[in-house]
C-alpha cells in the first residue's frame, strides 16, 4: 500500500490539526502503524508496529519521512523476503531504535519525576506480544537509547497511563480484561 507515502493521502502520516478552522496539514509521513504518542514541548515520540519485527521508536520531526513501506528493520509476510533496512541510505529518518523481533509495541509513556528518584527522566513502553514493560531512557536529544530493562508483567498491555493522584501507573492488561497498578 503506497498511501503513507502518498501526497493525495492522509494514511501513513501525522497531521497537525488547526482546531479554529478543522484545516489540517501533513506533520509527517512514512508511518506504519502507531500506537503510542508522547508530546511534551518541542518533542514528540511515537511507538509504531513493524511487520515481522522492526517495531520503532521514532522522534517525529516536521516534515521527516519515516519510510513506511519503502524500508523497515521487519520482514515481509509473504515468504522470508526482507524490506530495505537503512532508512538513512534511502532518504528516510532512521528510528531512534527497533525492536527485532517485534514486541508488539503499544504506548509510551514517560516516567514523572515525583514517581522515582531511581527512574528520573526515563520512560515506559508498554508491549502487546512481548508481555513485557520496557523501562528506556534517552540520551538528552532523544536520538538513541543509553539502555533499556525489561520488566516481565505477564500479559498483553494495550495502553498504560500515569496517574498523578496515587503516583501509579495503570495498564490495561487485555488478556484478563484487568487493570493492572504499577507502583514505585
Amino acid at each position: 500500500d503506497e498511501k503513507p507515502q502518498s501526497a493525495d493521502s492522509i494514511y501513513g502520516k501525522i497531521l497537525r490539526l488547526n482546531l479554529t478552522n478543522n484545516e489540517f496539514e501533513i506533520f509527517s509521513k512514512g508511518h506504519r502503524n502507531i500506537l503510542g504518542l508522547y508530546s511534551d514541548g518541542n518533542v514528540i515520540l511515537s511507538t509504531e508496529n513493524g511487520p515481522r519485527g522492526g517495531d520503532e521508536i521514532n522522534k517525529i520531526i516536521n516534515g521527516e519521512n519515516y519510510g513506511w513501506p519503502e524500508v523497515s528493520y521487519g520482514q515481509k509476510y509473504k515468504g522470508y523476503e526482507y524490506y530495505p533496512s537503512s532508512h538513512s541510505e534511502l532518504g528516510f529518518k532512521e528510528p531512534i531504535y527497533a525492536f527485532v523481533p517485534s514486541v508488539g509495541i503499544s504506548q509510551i509513556a514517560k516516567v514523572e519525576d515525583n514517581f522515582s528518584i531511581k527512574w528520573k527522566d526515563n520512560f515506559l513502553i508498554a508491549s502487546l506480544n512481548g508481555n513485557h514493560i520496557y523501562r528506556v531512557k534517552f540520551d538528552q536529544n532523544y536520538e538513541k537509547i543509553l539502555f533499556k530493562e525489561n520488566i516481565f508483567i505477564g500479559e498483553r498491555m494495550r495502553d498504560l497511563v500515569y496517574f498523578k493522584e496515587k503516583n501509579v501507573f495503570l495498564l490495561a492488561l487485555e488478556n484478563s480484561g484487568s487493570l493492572g497498578v504499577l507502583k514505585p
